[in-house]
């Protein structure tokens, strides 16, 4: 499938900019968990928050015990925060705190041009052609300017070594 260039950077600079607010906010959540923290701090038993979810205190003691575990769903956050009138914050956001989508694309872009010129090098090698590591290192960031450029998807496969084999 062809990608629309224009229309993935475009997509990519919108995303960026609700992204950046969002980072100032990023904070780990209590080692209870947001659901057990806010009801608590809400003043809220949670026998009064299964009734206003329509499940037993049992089931949110469960959701409770689950939240910390990652083990519970988007839309059970989303249920139990509307029941506390609250809301679910949910984005995904770049681990690096300065970094950027941008970034992310170009660091990726780099190791796939390094795995492409170690391979080829090493070839060469084999046959008495190697390079310098100054024009390999020139190599790689035309490789890597140019997969950039062309928005190529193939930065993301993953070496052959690392896929999963089932």
């Amino acid at each position: 499938m062809k990608i629309n260039k224009q229309k993935q950077s475009a997509q990519r600079r919108m995303i960026e900019k609700k992204m950046s607010s969002l980072v100032k906010l990023s904070t780990p959540p209590p080692p209870s968990g947001w659901l057990k923290a806010v009801r608590g701090s809400l003043g809220m038993t949670a026998k009064q928050l299964s009734q206003r979810l329509g499940i037993s205190a049992a089931g949110v003691i469960q959701l409770e015990e689950r939240e910390p575990k990652k083990k519970v769903t988007l839309e059970s956050l989303e249920r139990a925060a509307n029941a506390m009138d609250c809301r679910l914050v949910y984005a995904l956001i770049p681990n690096e705190p300065h970094s950027s989508l941008e970034s992310i694309i170009e660091q990726q872009a780099r190791k796939t041009a390094a795995r492409i010129i170690r391979e080829v090098a090493h070839t060469m090698h084999l046959e008495a052609q190697g390079t310098s590591t100054s024009e390999q290192k020139r190599q790689i960031e035309r490789i890597a300017t140019e997969l950039m450029i062309n928005a190529d998807s193939r930065i993301w496969d993953l070496p052959v070594a690392k896929r999963i084999r089932k």
